[in-house]
């Protein structure tokens, strides 16, 4: 991971994930918003390109982001009412998050084909790092596992949250600012450890 994608995750967490929900079910919903988002939006950027309307295309790009997230709104409040209530705004942030703008904004010229290989590779790790942090908090902050069930958010309690008051914390905004640095921090070191043992298998070989 370079220094880039680091700055893209913080600025990305702190923007998006921190004023979300701590419940697992809603972070199911704004990854996969996040997801279709970035490749929709690499697709809608090549379409641009060959169309040849560069000088109008980062506007357009932006309302076609914009119209596609008001689209999914509209489909989570219809499939699940609960879950569209509970995230209101947030629903939004995925659409002009730093995840976004880093990558679908950037000067690079890549080919299709490379550009949502790369794009689709970053936030697909990104949101397992975003999933582990909604698991986290809503274990941590709540003492449960919410999921989504049809129409509905169920939830599974994992142990009475009300007696271990400490833990609560982990429910609040700044609980979620100290998960982020607490993860992230684990997060870098585990790709990083990761990278090194790839880079001595490579001198080996």
């Amino acid at each position: 991971m370079n220094k880039k994608s680091i700055y893209i995750y913080i600025s990305a967490t702190l923007a998006m994930l921190v004023p979300a929900p701590g419940r697992f079910a809603c972070g199911i919903i704004l990854v996969f918003e996040l997801c279709a988002l970035m490749f929709f939006g690499t697709i809608l950027r090549e379409a641009i390109k060959r169309l040849n309307i560069t000088h109008t295309g980062t506007m357009l790009l932006i309302v076609l982001l914009v119209s596609l997230t008001m689209l999914m709104r509209q489909l989570v409040a219809f499939a699940v009412p609960v879950a569209a209530l509970q995230l209101g705004f947030v629903m939004y942030l995925p659409t002009v998050s730093a995840f976004l703008i880093g990558y679908l904004f950037s000067d690079e010229q890549l080919a299709f084909s490379q550009a949502i290989m790369r794009n689709m590779k970053h936030v697909v790790l990104y949101s397992l790092f975003a999933l582990f942090f909604f698991l986290f908090r809503d274990i941590a902050g709540f003492g449960t596992i919410t999921l989504i069930h049809g129409r509905h958010i169920v939830e599974k309690v994992i142990f009475d949250s009300e007696r271990i008051t400490l833990m609560t914390f982990f429910a609040t905004i700044p609980g979620s600012l100290i998960c982020t640095a607490v993860i992230l921090m684990l997060y870098v070191h585990v790709v990083s450890n990761v990278k090194i043992v790839k880079n001595a298998e490579q001198q080996h070989d």
